[in-house]
């Protein structure tokens, strides 16, 4: 029997603050809202929330966001960010055993079809990550999907790639590249649209719900974008994406 589409929404990158206050002179609140409710995220299978949820991993913007998703009709799935706290996030989420030795990476199956989750919070992606990757990935036969914070690459983004890109990417690229049944990696972190390529696999980079980081300025310069969320349908022979803003 042939496998349901499965149509998967990520918000990624909403920094959300304390309060209602305005986070460097943007709505936060209002943006992630947009996204959330948008006509494009009806009908969803999973929700993914792919780091820097928090703008300063303050418990009430965790509180608030856990709030907005109680009402969910789907699952959700969370990783953290650089901007998050995952000590403070446990209690406004569950991550009930998706949390070993301070990181949060976990493998999440739905519908028949694997999902891989990893933590790249500190800027790295531990060693024991990548080895459970490497051995838990081999014991599924089908394509499975990878989501993390950071891009596993460079991708051209002149402010980004310069200060604050993946600290091991040569070694996190050495275990994707072993690994045959990853072919798609989504992210977040660069506050842009971007595709990239790493050997066979292509790395979709999300923008973020809060603003967008101009990728051909050396120094930060935000683009005039507004806030931005991507859709998935994955289906047994074929994979598309949009991103909308």
């Amino acid at each position: 029997m042939e496998k349901k589409v499965l149509k998967i929404g990520q918000i990624t990158d909403t920094h959300i603050g304390g309060d209602a206050s305005p986070v460097q002179g943007i709505d936060v609140r209002k943006n992630f809202l947009t996204a959330y409710n948008s006509e494009t995220m009806k009908g969803l299978d999973l929700l993914v929330l792919s780091g820097d949820l928090a703008d300063d991993a303050s418990p009430e913007a965790y509180s608030y966001i856990a709030g907005i998703l109680k009402n969910c009709k789907v699952p959700v799935c969370i990783i953290p960010g650089n901007h998050d706290d995952l000590g403070i996030m446990e209690r406004y989420f569950d991550l009930k055993g998706k949390i070993r030795n301070g990181k949060c990476y976990y493998r999440y199956d739905i519908d028949g079809r694997s999902i891989f989750f990893l933590d790249s919070a500190d800027g790295t992606v531990s060693s024991e990550q990548l080895s459970w990757l490497e051995n838990e990935t081999a014991k599924v036969d089908d394509e499975v999907l990878l989501f993390m914070h950071h891009p596993p690459c460079h991708c051209d983004h002149k402010f980004m790639d310069s200060r604050y890109a993946l600290k091991n990417i040569e070694e996190v690229q050495t275990t994707l590249l072993k690994i045959g049944n990853i072919k798609r990696i989504f992210v977040g972190h660069y506050h842009s649209e971007m595709e990239e390529r790493i050997g066979d696999k292509i790395v979709y980079v999300t923008p973020s719900t809060q603003m967008q980081i101009d990728p051909n300025a050396s120094d930060f310069s935000r683009t005039p974008k507004g806030p931005g969320w991507r859709v998935i349908e994955w289906g047994e022979n074929f994979l598309k994406t949009n991103v909308y803003f």
